[in-house]
């Protein structure tokens, strides 16, 4: 039934010819491309520190979430499990790991869900228009040809139970702040035992013609990308909270520049660092120290350069 569903919606592609594919293709990468995560920096870096931070902690820990049933059901991607489906090469590109859960369905409910819990609740229209994005994120995944539809719903479930987990973690921690230890100890560890699993478990290994249909190995490496995430995120967090506390109430042109300039940084260590390390360590390890530091140059790094500029314009 889900490949049916998939063919249907290649046959009205095909009949609509390339006129919907663009804005598919814009829609399915906006919320999912290394230019999101910039804005996600800056903005906790220089426009709300509590709202970035917010959305940061929704978009790691889903990420690793979606990242650890990806790789424990292991499912192929449509075309590899029906070569009658054939998707937009360009999403082919972007499709990287496994199929089950959407990736890009869980990065645009973390990021589109985020704001519309934040501030949706006084701006009703923005509630709805994140709403939307989110619904048309996953649909434009099985327009493209790149998701089955369990693959979007079974990623809107976990990530907006995610969502949901981490509003009540958040309500607690403003009544006891104590709490942020327990919950950046767990974070973790939790990206620790994500490792060991990835490492540890068994994956499909199916030929044709003596060729290995999917190399577990290449589908492993965004799991380990987000485990180092969380694995920088919590340790990063801990510290801004308990004693960088930096400001966004009242902001200079000097935090502007600064959060700016910071960007590329950012761009080095998520571009050129696993490259670096790839020889030293292998690509799985050279993806999670290099996104671990990513992270930690986020939440840590980046803000105790802005305490010392506040500091300095008091």
């Amino acid at each position: 039934m889900d490949l049916a569903y998939l063919l249907l919606l290649q046959r009205l592609r095909e009949a609509a010819g390339w006129l919907l594919n663009p804005a598919m293709e814009l829609i399915s990468e906006l919320a999912a491309s290394s230019l999101t995560i910039a804005v996600a920096a800056f903005v906790f870096w220089a426009v709300d520190r509590r709202f970035g931070s917010f959305l940061m902690l929704n978009y790691v820990g889903s990420s690793l979430l979606v990242q650890v049933f990806k790789l424990t059901a292991c499912v192929y991607r449509p075309w590899v499990r029906d070569p009658r489906i054939q998707p937009i090469t360009n999403a082919i590109d972007t499709a990287t790991g496994y199929s089950f859960p959407s990736g890009h369905t869980q990065s645009a409910a973390a990021i589109y869900g985020s704001v519309g819990l934040w501030y949706g609740k006084k701006r009703r229209w923005l509630a709805v228009l994140m709403a939307v994005m989110i619904l048309l994120t996953g649909f434009s995944r099985n327009y493209l040809g790149v998701h089955t539809p369990q693959d979007v719903l079974v990623s809107l479930a976990l990530t907006c139970g995610y969502l949901w987990l981490n509003s009540k973690i958040l309500a607690r921690l403003e009544r006891q702040p104590s709490f942020d230890l327990k919950v950046a100890a767990v974070g973790t560890v939790l990206a620790l035992a994500a490792v060991l699993w990835f490492e540890c478990k068994s994956y499909p290994m199916d030929y044709v013609n003596g060729v290995l249909l999917v190399d577990p190995e290449i589908m492993k490496e965004d799991g380990f990308m987000a485990a180092g995430m969380v694995f920088g995120f919590f340790p990063g967090w801990l510290i801004e909270r308990r004693w960088l506390q930096f400001s966004t109430d009242h902001r200079s042109a000097g935090q502007f520049i600064l959060a700016a300039l910071a960007l590329l940084p950012m761009l080095l260590i998520y571009k050129l660092l696993p490259l670096a390390l790839t020889g030293i360590m292998g690509p799985l390890w050279a993806a999670f120290v290099s996104c671990a530091l990513l992270a930690f140059y986020v939440t840590a790094l980046v803000p105790a350069l802005i305490c010392k500029l506040q500091r300095k314009a008091r």
